[in-house]
C-alpha cells in the first residue's frame, strides 16, 4: 500500500442517525429533542493534505407539534463544527415542514436531496463511501442544499418523493466555490422495501447552472446537470449488502469544468457479530468522459476495508482504510486527484 499502514485497535458500527436523543420539552402535543455526537478522529496518509486531526462536534434540534386534523408541524436544525478550526464549519440542516398521517410530508429549507434515497444504500461505511455516484453537498440539489422543497409519501414499504430545487448559493458565498450551488431544478425518487429485507430504489436529479458556473466553467457550463441512480440492498440475518449505480451528464466537476458523462459504482458488504462488531468491505468508482477535453478516465476508485466496535448504544470506535486504486498518471496530476491511501481512526460518542 502507498501509505504507511497504521496498526490500530478494534473499531465500531457507525449508526445511521443518532443512537439516542435528550428530550428537552414534551407537553401539550409539542416536543423538542437535542441530539448530536462528539468524534475524535485522525487521518493517516502519505498525502500531507489528508493527514492530521479530523475531529468534530455535531449538534442538532428536532421538534414537532400537533396541529390537529392528523397534521404535525416539524422542524430540524443541525450544525457541524470541526475542532481543528471553524473554517470548515457547516450548517448541515435547517428546515421546517408539515406532515399528514395519510398524505405524506412536505418540507422546505436546507436538507438532503432525493438522490439520497439511492446513495444512502452504500453510504454506510465507518468513514468512507458515498462519493462514487456524484451526490455531494451543494451539488445541484443532490446532497445538503439550501432552498429545497421536498415531498415524500410512504405506504406499505413504498416511498415516493418529489423535489423542487430553488436557485441557491453555497454557504458563506465564497467566490472560489463557484462550482457549488445551482439554478432551479427538480428531482424524483422512489424506493420499495420488501418484508424479507430486500429493497430497491431509483432517483433522477436535474438542475440548471448558476451564472457564475456558466461564466467560469471552461466546459460543460452551458448544459443542465443531470444525474440518475438506481440501487439494491439486502439487510437481514446480520448481513448488510448493497450496490448502487449512477449515470450523469454535465454533472461531475473535474478541473474547471463539468464532464460530459460520468458513471458511478458503489458496492458494500457488512456482517454484524453479537450486535457489536461490524467488519465491512466496499468498492467505489467514478468514471468520467468528455470528448472536448480528451478525458476518458477514472477519477475516483478505491477499496474500503473497515471495522467498527460498539461498546454501548452511544459509544463506538472504528477504523476505515481507503486503499486507493488510482496510480499517478498524466490525468491525475493534471486534475489534482489524490492517489495515496488514507486511514481513518476514530472514537465517537452519540447523544
Amino acid at each position: 500500500m502507498k501509505a504507511t499502514l497504521i496498526a490500530l485497535s478494534i473499531p465500531t458500527l457507525l449508526a445511521a442517525g443518532t443512537a439516542s436523543a435528550a428530550n428537552l420539552y414534551d407537553k401539550d402535543g409539542t416536543k423538542l429533542d437535542l441530539y448530536g455526537r462528539a468524534t475524535g478522529m485522525y487521518y493517516g496518509s502519505d498525502n500531507d493534505e489528508l493527514r492530521g486531526d479530523e475531529s468534530y462536534i455535531r449538534m442538532g434540534l428536532k421538534g414537532e407539534t400537533d396541529l390537529g386534523n392528523n397534521l404535525t408541524g416539524l422542524g430540524q436544525f443541525e450544525y457541524n463544527l470541526p475542532t481543528s478550526g471553524s473554517d470548515n464549519d457547516e450548517l448541515r440542516l435547517g428546515f421546517a415542514g408539515i406532515r399528514h398521517d395519510t398524505f405524506g410530508t412536505l418540507t422546505y429549507g436546507r436538507q438532503d436531496g432525493l438522490l439520497s434515497m439511492v446513495n444512502d444504500y452504500t453510504d454506510v461505511l465507518p468513514e468512507w463511501g458515498g462519493d462514487g455516484l456524484g451526490k455531494g453537498t451543494e451539488v445541484f440539489g443532490t446532497g445538503r442544499t439550501n432552498g429545497l422543497l421536498k415531498y415524500a409519501f410512504t405506504y406499505e414499504g413504498l416511498t415516493l418523493g418529489a423535489q423542487f430545487t430553488g436557485q441557491n448559493d453555497p454557504q458563506n458565498n465564497d467566490p472560489s466555490k463557484w462550482m457549488q450551488g445551482s439554478a432551479e431544478g427538480y428531482a424524483l425518487g422512489a424506493s420499495y422495501d420488501l418484508p424479507m429485507g430486500l429493497s430497491f430504489a431509483g432517483a433522477y436529479n436535474q438542475a440548471g447552472k448558476t451564472d457564475d458556473q456558466k461564466l467560469n466553467a471552461t466546459f460543460g457550463g452551458d448544459s443542465d446537470a443531470k444525474l440518475g441512480a438506481i440501487g439494491v440492498r439486502y439487510a437481514a440475518n446480520n448481513w448488510y449488502a448493497a450496490a448502487t449505480y449512477s449515470d450523469g451528464r454535465d454533472h461531475y466537476a473535474i478541473g474547471d469544468g463539468y464532464a460530459e458523462k460520468n458513471r458511478g459504482y458503489e458496492a458494500v458488504v457488512q456482517y454484524t457479530v453479537a450486535d457489536k462488531f461490524v467488519p465491512s468491505l466496499a468498492y467505489v468508482r467514478s468514471d468520467v468522459k468528455d470528448s472536448s477535453q480528451n478525458i476518458d478516465d477514472t477519477a475516483n476508485e478505491y477499496l474500503s476495508i473497515g471495522a467498527s466496535y460498539k461498546f454501548t448504544p452511544v459509544f463506538q470506535t472504528y477504523v476505515d482504510y481507503k486503499v486507493n486504486l488510482l496510480d499517478d498518471s498524466t490525468f491525475t496530476k493534471q486534475y489534482g486527484i489524490n492517489t495515496d491511501d488514507v486511514v481513518a481512526v476514530a472514537m465517537r460518542y452519540d447523544f
